[in-house]
This record gives C-alpha cells, sequence and structure tokens, in this order.
C-alpha cells in the first residue's frame, strides 16, 4: 500500500474548473471541428491556395513567330515566358541579317512580375495561415472556445483581410495574363517598327516608317490554360473566404451579444 501511495504521489492530475473541464494541452485532437462550416472551408482554402499559386509559378507558355529579312532570308524566332514573368528582360534575341548585317535586338516589351509575384503571395500566405489555423482547431480548441473569444475575433478579422487580399490578387494576375495575351499576339512588332503592318491594319503615317523586316507571321502566340486555370482558382479562393465570415462571426462575441437567448439555451 506505501508503494502505491508513492507511486500515486508522482503522478501529477491536470487541474480542471468547472467552466473549463479540459484545460490547454490534454486534449489531444479534437477532429470534430473539421466536420463544422469553419473547419471544413478551412481545410478546403488549405487544399485551393496550393493549386492556385502553385499553377500560378507553374505556367509556362511559348511565343514563335518568324520574321522575313531584307534579303529574303526567313528566321524563326521563340520566346519563354516563365514566372515571374518579366518579358522586357528574359525574352531578348540577337538577329543578324546576312553575314555583315546589324545585329537587331527583339524582345516583347511588359513586366508582368507584380501581378503574379502578388497572386502568389497571397496563395502562400493563405497556405501557411490555414495550416497554423487548422493546428488551433484541431490542437488548442480551448483556446478557441475560450469565454473571452479574442480567438475567433482575430480569426475573422483575419479572414476578412485574406479575402480582400485575393480578389485584388486575382484581378490583378488577370489584368496581367490579358496584357501577356496581348504582347504574344505580335503587335508590339509592328508597334516597335521591326515589321510593317498588314495591308490597312496600321495607321496611314506608318507607310513612311523603315522597317528592320519585311514581313513577320506569328506561328504560335502561347497556350494559357495553366494561366487562366489559376485565374479561375484565385477567383474560387476568394468566394471560399468570403463565405466563411458568416461561420466565423457565429463564434465571435459580436453575434453572442446579439443573441443573448442562444448563450442562455446553451447553458
Amino acid at each position: 500500500m506505501n508503494g502505491m501511495t508513492a507511486e500515486a504521489g508522482y503522478r501529477r492530475e491536470p487541474v480542471t474548473t468547472s467552466e473549463n473541464p479540459n484545460p490547454i494541452g490534454t486534449t489531444i485532437m479534437d477532429t470534430a471541428v473539421l466536420q463544422e462550416p469553419r473547419g471544413f472551408m478551412r481545410a478546403l482554402q488549405w487544399l485551393f491556395a496550393i493549386c492556385a499559386f502553385g499553377s500560378c509559378a507553374d505556367f509556362d507558355t511559348i511565343m514563335r513567330y518568324t520574321v522575313t529579312c531584307p534579303n529574303g532570308d526567313i528566321k524563326e524566332i521563340q520566346h519563354n515566358a516563365t514566372y515571374p514573368f518579366v518579358l522586357s528582360k528574359q525574352q531578348t534575341v540577337n538577329v543578324t541579317c546576312g553575314e555583315s548585317g546589324p545585329a537587331i535586338y527583339l524582345d516583347p516589351p511588359g513586366d508582368f512580375s507584380s501581378d503574379a509575384a502578388f497572386f502568389v503571395f497571397t496563395g502562400v500566405i493563405s497556405f501557411l495561415a490555414t495550416m497554423a489555423i487548422l493546428i488551433v482547431y484541431v490542437f488548442f480548441s480551448p483556446v478557441y472556445e475560450n469565454e473571452s473569444k479574442k480567438a475567433p475575433l482575430v480569426d475573422f478579422c483575419f479572414t476578412v483581410v485574406i479575402a480582400v487580399f485575393w480578389l485584388s490578387a486575382s484581378a490583378a494576375w488577370a489584368n496581367g495574363l490579358s496584357g501577356m495575351k496581348h504582347v504574344y499576339g505580335g503587335d508590339w512588332l509592328h508597334a516597335a517598327n521591326k515589321c510593317p503592318f498588314p495591308p490597312g491594319g496600321g495607321p496611314a503615317e506608318a507607310s513612311s516608317v523603315e522597317y528592320a523586316f519585311t514581313a513577320c507571321q506569328v506561328l504560335d502566340s502561347g497556350h494559357y490554360g495553366l494561366a487562366n486555370v489559376s485565374v479561375i482558382l484565385g477567383f474560387l479562393n476568394f468566394f471560399l473566404w468570403s463565405s466563411n465570415l458568416w461561420f466565423l462571426y457565429k463564434e465571435t462575441a459580436w453575434f453572442a451579444s446579439r443573441n443573448p437567448n442562444n448563450e442562455s439555451l446553451e447553458g
């Protein structure tokens, strides 16, 4: 009996109170929250954030076209667009017509790095934040369910900020992608006085301009399937974060103060 008493004396039972029967640190996992709307939505946000910034950062495309030199030589040019899509710095190609002709620089204009980087930044922040929030939901549920309700308020305000970020980043990336498609359509070759405009396709004063090449023909203006998917996923993330606000609002003290009857019924 004395041995059992001594052994029991080394055990430290967790201190519980009537207000908090499961003190912080004694709950291993509370996966039931994942079946609630706020937990399930967080899991979806985590997944679609990875898909969104991954599809943007992994996207690349190619523009191919031919130029006809004054001596009749036809040369095929290729430009590759990869993240972060600084076309004016990554794409320069030197073309020489004949053996003694001057080098002609062909570099598509455009810097879409800010739009793409903002989109990827928002996706990475969302991915890391949702992972941290899910850890709090599952492993530290007493902190979130504390009577002070400070954690739900922080969760709600942070979600508002990220929802605005997703809307802004998706709109910016969609605009940047539209500009990239326009550049790779080949219009810059005519605007930069590299090739003459098609008959009836340019301004009247263009006929007096001296062009570097006699003709240009775009063979491939690029493929943008993955980039289009990333834009759709960006707006989908905005929908997920904004639609989750209602479920988070119901956890805050603001909602509890507007519905005191609910607390009395739960008690």
